[in-house]
């Protein structure tokens, strides 16, 4: 587990499964965590970081979205109340690539919010809001004292993934996010990020659509489609990554699947 201290009270931990992170807020001898790992042995080993090395009991459990790839510490925390989304379990339903070992760590959640809820916890003031753009029960977590946004998968890498999404819907989501005007967020994977991240990503899902219409007008159809390359959707002089690759080729298929950027 890679561990990054960014604020006095604020840890960023990386699992080494998926690189599914977990964010932990400390106030006084208690901790409030954000996401909860992708595997069992990732959530072993947040135990017993925060309830051993940092001597913290955990009080709450965050969920920015119900997936199981962040979900692994849920049975981890005993005395922990989980809040998430009221559309947690449609979400849940409609996930397509959990393993079996995923399955097994689903807890229900204990409170369930709907458009948004404000809460102090420590020096820092939490506004956790509705915003539905990966999936339905999306929320975020705005953290002004930190300039710190908890976007969840709204936002992957530098791009957003349209699996279980529409065009639409993600960019609204995004433009949410860009109106906090926050210089550093955490996605729910591979830790943290300037705030710059949230305009790659709307240049991404611009250019994306550009080149998908442009496609669809040429004679190859899809065949065009799978042959648009990540770094022409990325600003100028931004490699992607690996991790980039793989969802950017799933997006492409899912845009072929579903029809989405149609002309017109």
């Amino acid at each position: 587990m890679r561990i990054e201290q960014i604020e006095p009270d604020i840890y960023v931990l990386t699992g080494t499964h998926l690189d599914s992170n977990s964010t932990a807020i400390i106030s006084d001898g208690e901790a409030l965590l954000v996401d909860g790992m992708a595997a069992r042995s990732d959530a072993e080993e947040l135990r017993r970081f925060v309830e051993g090395e940092l001597g913290k009991r955990v009080r709450f459990i965050i969920c920015t979205h119900f997936f199981s790839d962040h979900l692994a510490a849920l049975k981890s925390f005993k005395d922990a109340s989980i809040i998430a989304h009221q559309n947690y379990d449609h979400t849940f339903v409609a996930e397509r690539f959990r393993t079996e070992e995923e399955k097994e760590n689903f807890a229900e959640p204990d409170m369930l919010i709907n458009d948004g809820l404000r809460m102090r916890w420590g020096r820092h003031e939490l506004d956790i809001f509705y915003n539905p753009g990966h999936t339905m029960s999306t929320i975020n977590i705005d953290i002004p004292l930190a300039d710190l946004l908890l976007v969840g998968d709204n936002i992957v890498g530098r791009l957003v993934y349209l699996y279980y999404s529409t065009p639409k819907l993600a960019q609204t989501a995004l433009e949410r996010l860009r109106r906090r005007g926050r210089g550093r967020l955490i996605e729910g994977h591979q830790g943290l990020r300037a705030g710059e991240t949230v305009n790659h990503a709307l240049h991404y899902l611009d250019s994306l659509g550009k080149h998908v219409r442009r496609a669809r007008l040429s004679t190859n159809g899809d065949e065009a489609i799978k042959e648009i390359g990540l770094d022409e959707c990325l600003p100028a002089g931004i490699e992607g990554s690996d991790f980039e690759h793989i969802f950017h080729k799933r997006n492409l298929q899912t845009i072929i699947d579903r029809g989405l950027f149609v002309v017109g």
